[in-house]
């Protein structure tokens, strides 16, 4: 009776995901020797070892094999192109630091987005320090912080949190804010539509030479020596002061 051997566990994705799979890589070979499996054709063992990756390694090998067709048919290419994907560490922190935190995006939604580009960095036991110092330097709102900075042993739970509060306070501030702005403009308004006639209507009028409410002209009805119309004073006539322009060009000729 053949001796049972166990065969590896799925791929875990962890903090050092470049260490986790020449962990696994190395138990799978392990378990294909037991197993007296390296002679067996290449698609067989390319299907061990997309049965026991799991599926995190399974979406690497989908990426990899989107690019690579050619790798199904060869155990050899595949493992070396797994072994490129997960110790490529330079193009990963790279993705990792440029990437940026979108406008609707929450804090919560983005520090789990950074965790997970992290998991191919190979950043270890600092990769929790290092989301939280990108997402730091990334603070343009001063008030924000200033108070992240003078936290003792900030960490990402303290650090969403503070954050979280801060925007609930921006977003109350900025409704009272708006509230104030309405009621200044209706009473501003108000007090323009309240203001006394006599006020509002207070320039010299034309047809008595006084100033006076609106509709309240003392010359109302009375009859123009001059023009014989009604409702202005002889004084101010407009036809008087024509006559008197003319005048004044007749005796200057």
């Amino acid at each position: 009776m053949e001796e049972y051997v166990k065969p590896p566990p799925p791929l875990f994705e962890g903090e050092n995901i470049s260490n986790n799979w020449k962990i696994w890589k190395k138990n799978l070979m392990a378990y294909m020797k037991a197993t007296n499996s390296y002679s067996k054709p290449n698609d067989v063992k390319v299907y061990i070892l997309r049965n026991y990756i799991g599926e995190f390694g399974q979406r690497a090998i989908d990426k990899i094999v989107s690019k690579n067709p050619n790798c199904l048919n060869n155990m050899g290419i595949l493992i070396q192109k797994l072994d490129e994907h997960f110790s490529n560490e330079v193009q990963e922190r790279y993705k990792f630091f440029t990437s940026q935190k979108s406008t609707n995006e929450s804090i919560i939604t983005y520090i789990d987005n950074l965790k997970k580009k992290a998991n191919s960095c190979n950043f270890g036991t600092m990769v929790n320090s290092l989301i939280r110092d990108k997402v730091l330097a990334e603070i343009k709102d001063k008030q924000l912080i200033e108070k992240l900075l003078y936290i003792r042993n900030l960490d990402l739970s303290k650090l969403t949190s503070i954050w979280l509060e801060h925007t609930i306070q921006k977003q109350n501030q900025l409704r009272s804010n708006q509230k104030d702005n309405t009621f200044n403009i209706k009473e501003n308004q108000n007090s323009i539509t309240n203001r006394p006639k006599s006020i509002l209507h207070n320039r010299p009028c034309w047809k008595c030479g006084q100033r006076h409410p609106l509709r309240a002209c003392p010359a109302w009805g009375f009859k123009c020596e001059k023009c014989s119309c009604y409702n202005h004073y002889t004084s101010h006539c407009q036809g008087l002061k024509n006559d008197n322009i003319q005048s004044v060009s007749i005796h200057s000729v």
